[in-house]
């Protein structure tokens, strides 16, 4: 077994030893679809809206992963084609006609006509802190922002979370600040981590407050949450 096929194991098999919806589940499927981005031969496709194809794959994966069983030759090839098999129509879906047409997550899946609805399909999805920013979402959306925040959180794709931190003080970074608040459940008390980084506790709550959860709410938005407004 080479590495690649190890590490994918010890991923699936963390996750499937673990009760679904979990902080300790949730925490390994975010290792688990963090590495299926990386995957080689996992389908791409330059449509504007393959992304949303690749969070609609994601999301199966989350709810079907104990239906993967790895076939020959190697986990790793066994597990591309089984993803490959449902993003495959998740791609061909942006091409059909009525591609610029929203997903109605009240319409019934293909597979099963009639009987499920893919809002039915998901799963419950709380994020806690952040002022109940995502808890206030409806239940599909709380999924896929939700997960979408932590994915966010824990890559930084753009360092704009790691390089925002109070003067002096780089190890008191919003990526840091926000794994310990947002991801760690229940979240460290700002004293503790004033404390950890021997940082001045009103340095931290200011930093936090002035720029890490304006930036996370800002991320959010970006993902596609929208606060309703106040009455």
């Amino acid at each position: 077994m080479d590495d690649l096929d190890g590490r994918l194991s010890a991923l699936i098999a963390e996750v499937r030893h673990n009760p679904a919806k979990s902080r300790k589940w949730r925490t390994a499927m975010n290792k688990l679809l963090l590495q299926i981005q990386q995957l080689p031969g996992v389908k791409k496709s330059a449509h504007p809206n393959y992304p949303a194809a690749l969070n609609l794959t994601l999301e199966w994966v989350s709810r079907e992963i104990a239906n993967f069983e790895p076939r020959s030759p190697s986990v790793s090839k066994s597990f591309v084609n089984w993803i490959n098999g449902y993003l495959g129509w998740r791609i061909k879906d942006l091409y059909s006609p009525d591609k610029d047409a929203p997903i109605s997550l009240d319409a019934p899946i293909a597979a099963d006509i009639g009987k499920t609805t893919r809002l039915e399909l998901l799963p419950d999805f709380t994020l806690s802190g952040l002022d109940g920013m995502i808890e206030s979402a409806q239940k599909e959306t709380t999924q896929r922002i939700g997960l979408q925040l932590e994915l966010y959180i824990e890559q930084d794709p753009e360092g704009k979370l790691r390089n925002s931190y109070p003067r002096s003080n780089p190890e008191c970074n919003c990526q840091f600040l926000s794994k310990r608040r947002v991801l760690k459940e229940p979240p460290d008390k700002f004293k503790d981590l004033a404390k950890e980084l021997n940082v001045k506790y009103t340095t931290l709550n200011s930093h936090w407050d002035r720029k890490c959860e304006p930036s996370l709410q800002e991320i959010a938005r970006t993902l596609g949450y929208e606060q309703e407004p106040k009455p």
